[in-house]
């Protein structure tokens, strides 16, 4: 019979070997496989960010057909406006305030430039994988034009003014025939602040390199500056 001194040099090779075979028979990176229903929530999760960020180049642009094409034709609005999102009809119809594009493009020309940024973005995708509930944080600049000017808003003031403001997108997004869209969207804010402008620095940008609020905007224009096919 062996002693107990014989016997622990065994143990310790019997317990470095289980532990051998026990990492190795863990799997590796490359065996950790995501399911098909992970890659898709990725996916949605992906072309939802698409939705908000290109709301933002719209808006900031005025491009209209651009800005319509985030919204479902039947969709809701409650940011500075409630009602209609994106429908042609109640932008038509007489006597009505149109829709939340309409509002929108009114409103931004009284600028001479805007500038609208997301943050944090949060998206749930909702069981069934064709809804989904979204929170992204936004901060938006705006230059005002200054009262005598002939696009200048109702509010405007004896000077230019920069207005900021802080706040929130929640959408109801919704995925109709493999695409996904606002359906409803409530926007709260955080904080907003309004101070004369400081634009010393602003002119010694070349005038090829500013932003425009249009799509004579470098964007627009990229591909064909930088010979992409």
């Amino acid at each position: 019979m062996a002693s107990a001194s014989t016997m622990r040099p065994h143990r310790a090779a019997l317990a470095i070997a289980l532990a051998i075979l026990t990492f190795a028979a863990r799997p590796t990176v490359a065996d950790e496989v995501p399911s098909p229903q992970a890659v898709q929530e990725l996916l949605d999760k992906q072309a939802i960010a698409e939705v908000m960020m290109t709301y933002c180049r719209a808006i900031d642009h005025l491009d209209e057909p651009l800005l319509r094409s985030v919204f479902f034709p039947d969709s809701q609005h409650n940011h500075g406006f409630k009602g209609p999102s994106s429908d042609p009809k109640a932008k038509s119809e007489p006597g009505k305030p149109g829709d939340f594009v309409a509002y929108a493009l009114g409103v931004l020309r009284g600028m001479t430039r805007t500038h609208h940024q997301l943050g944090n973005i949060f998206i749930e995708i909702q069981p069934g994988g064709t809804v989904a509930h979204t929170e992204a944080y936004f901060t938006a600049y705006h230059r005002m034009r200054a009262k005598g000017d002939p696009k200048a808003g109702p509010n405007a003031y004896d000077t230019e003014m920069d207005l900021f403001v802080s706040g929130r997108y929640m959408d109801r997004m919704e995925k109709r025939n493999g695409v996904w869209k606002i359906a409803r969207r409530t926007a709260t804010t955080d904080w907003e602040r309004l101070e004369p402008p400081s634009t010393s620095s602003y002119a010694n940008v070349p005038p090829e390199l500013r932003s425009l609020q249009s799509r004579d905007d470098f964007v627009y224009r990229r591909k064909e500056v930088y010979g992409t096919p």
